[in-house]
């Protein structure tokens, strides 16, 4: 139970995790300000901070999976930076892996419906969005991203519908306000 073993497992994985998600954090706060060259020096970075590129993320991501190859956690956000990075093909790839050990787990078929999306398979994509909501009917992130490809679908009656149902659900969903002004402004430039 409580072998030595079990404990280094343990506390590897919290590091592993720890890094990942300090290495992930950062990436995502580098690439929201922009290119290297329009930051100043005094930029917001903590001093020290790794100069970590896409390439090496992706090799310990790789490095991480060969150990664990079934850990759905370190899989997911796999998949998740894949899709991060525009490599929708490989993000559904990734996805899958964790919908076949995970079925009913509404919060991956999501996500790997959006993956189909934009690698433009959208029969598949509608088909993973309906088998979440077959799981979960008020699951809001699914209904979240109907909305959107609805939308960019230019099939705003069933944005609408879906709109109202996801009100009906919680009419303080902190995403509602986006989601509107999305739609009259697409429905505005028809």
């Amino acid at each position: 139970m409580f072998s030595s073993r079990n404990i280094h497992f343990a506390i590897l994985g919290i590091i592993l995790g720890a890094t990942f998600g300090y290495i992930l954090a950062f990436y995502q706060v580098q690439a929201s300000m922009g290119p290297a060259g329009s930051r100043s020096a005094s930029s917001n970075l903590p001093n020290g901070h790794p100069n970590v590129t896409n390439e090496q993320v992706l090799a310990m991501f790789k490095e991480a999976l060969e150990k664990n190859p079934n850990d759905t956690t370190l899989i997911t956000k796999y998949a998740n930076f894949l899709f991060d990075l525009g490599r929708a093909p490989e993000a559904v790839e990734w996805f899958a892996k964790v919908v076949a050990l995970q079925p009913k787990n509404p919060d991956v078929r999501t996500d790997l419906a959006t993956a189909l999306w934009n690698a433009g398979q959208k029969d598949k994509a509608m088909t993973e969005y309906q088998t979440a909501l077959s799981i979960d009917p008020k699951h809001m992130a699914t209904l979240h991203n109907l909305v959107i490809v609805y939308t960019e679908d230019r099939n705003f009656p069933a944005a609408e519908r879906t709109l109202r149902q996801m009100e009906e659900i919680d009419p303080k969903y902190q995403g509602m306000d986006t989601l509107k002004t999305r739609l009259r402004e697409l429905k505005g430039s028809n």
